[in-house]
């Protein structure tokens, strides 16, 4: 394939004429969604990717029709053994064309990101991260084109069934139990301290390669199979065999996608410490200020209070409070839950009526008045707490955490 062929079908490409509408796409689909991401980076440009679920069956089905298109030349094609450069070519033009759109919708969210005030800190394994999304985008490219060049007589409702095929096959991949074959992004919480993992999305890649060749090769070939030589048997036999390969491992793979990103995190202070992600450092003043009352609740009791709180993925201890965006933000109710929750074990179970549901009721009461959250009163309360002398209330309070704590479960 030759530069000028290349420049020929960008310019003739129904790809550039599809191009604005790819380009509505990912902006509609990126501002019209919850912008919870808008201070992380990583959270951003992952959740990004999952804009290839709309973005490649509408590429499949324009490269359908253009498939078509250039199946009117296929016996002039076939004739001088050009099927195969001709259909690269048009891949390469639709890709490239689609790849455009994609990259100015990841400019935007992370322009996004950055009016939030959280510039961008990536290092290699993170913008390597919308990789595999583009190579999906390719794979949805070729399957479309190949099913065009072969479709015939019924090219004019091929890529109307095409896009309508691809976006089922990538809802079905999704939703079940081979979701690592579409797996390319989405996320519905924050991403602090974690990233996706290089080996999956490197497997991913090598799989989404080899699919998109097989297609182009298994379409231009059947045109001219009389005219095949050994040596493209082999060359396509062993892309079939890292083609199976790749899916097998990715079959097999550990469902979790993400592992720990470490250096996520920026800690601040001490009595507590609060470690909080790049983008939301701004927000530890006003944080520390709603967590400082609950520390010196604490002190009146002689007990100690959580030495850390972290957003990121390091497991959390009895000592430790998990953040998540919603307590780094402010949210007075989930973070006084959070706060108490480090004093147990979260496997223990707070049953109807037994003594560790009155232990919680009794310290959730003592933390929420500490705190200035809303108090509700319940029949389990300990009436000391709201009437009692102030050592009664700090007995009461101190048997309550106590209680909670002897459940490490």
């Amino acid at each position: 394939m030759t530069t000028s062929a290349l420049l020929l079908h960008l310019r003739r490409s129904l790809g550039r004429t599809a191009f604005p509408f790819l380009v509505g796409l990912v902006v509609l689909n990126t501002l019209l969604r919850p912008m919870g991401w808008r201070y992380e980076p990583m959270w951003a440009v992952y959740q990004y990717n999952f804009t290839v679920m709309l973005l490649g069956p509408l590429l499949a089905g324009v490269a359908a029709w253009e498939g078509h298109r250039l199946s009117r030349a296929a016996p002039f094609l076939s004739a001088h053994h050009r099927p195969l450069a001709m259909l690269a070519a048009a891949w390469a033009a639709l890709l490239a064309w689609s790849c455009a759109a994609f990259l100015l919708g990841l400019a935007l969210v992370l322009g996004v990101v950055a009016g939030a005030g959280a510039l961008p800190s990536l290092g290699l394994p993170e913008l390597l991260t919308p990789l595999p999304a583009l190579a999906l985008l390719g794979l949805a490219c070729a399957i479309g084109l190949a099913a065009g060049w072969l479709s015939g007589e019924g090219g004019k409702v091929a890529a109307p069934m095409v896009a309508i095929a691809v976006f089922l096959v990538f809802l079905l991949l999704y939703s079940g139990d081979l979701s690592e074959f579409v797996m390319v992004g989405g996320a519905t919480s924050s991403l602090v301290g974690l990233r996706p993992k290089a080996g999956t999305q490197g497997t991913q890649i090598a799989f989404y390669a080899a699919a998109t060749l097989l297609a182009l090769l298994a379409a231009a070939w059947s045109a001219a199979l009389h005219h095949l030589r050994p040596r493209h048997v082999l060359a396509a036999a062993a892309t079939a065999v890292l083609c199976a390969l790749s899916a097998g491992h990715l079959a097999s793979a550990d469902p979790l996608y993400l592992e720990a990103r470490p250096g996520d995190v920026r800690c601040h202070g001490t009595q507590p410490e609060i470690c909080l992600g790049r983008g939301y450092a701004t927000y530890e003043p006003q944080l520390r200020a709603k967590l400082t009352p609950m520390v010196t609740a604490m002190t009146r009791l002689d007990l100690p209070a959580p030495a850390a709180f972290r957003q990121d993925a390091l497991r959390s201890s009895t000592n430790t409070g998990q953040l998540s965006p919603d307590t780094v933000k402010g949210d007075r109710e989930l973070l006084l839950d959070m706060f108490l929750g480090t004093y147990y074990g979260s496997t223990c179970a707070i049953e109807p009526g037994s003594p560790m549901e009155r232990h919680h009721v009794n310290a959730r009461y003592w933390l929420a008045a500490a705190a200035g959250v809303p108090t509700y009163e319940d029949p389990l309360l300990d009436p000391r707490l709201t009437s009692g002398s102030a050592p009664e209330r700090i007995s009461v309070a101190r048997a309550a955490f106590q209680g909670l704590a002897a459940c490490d479960g």
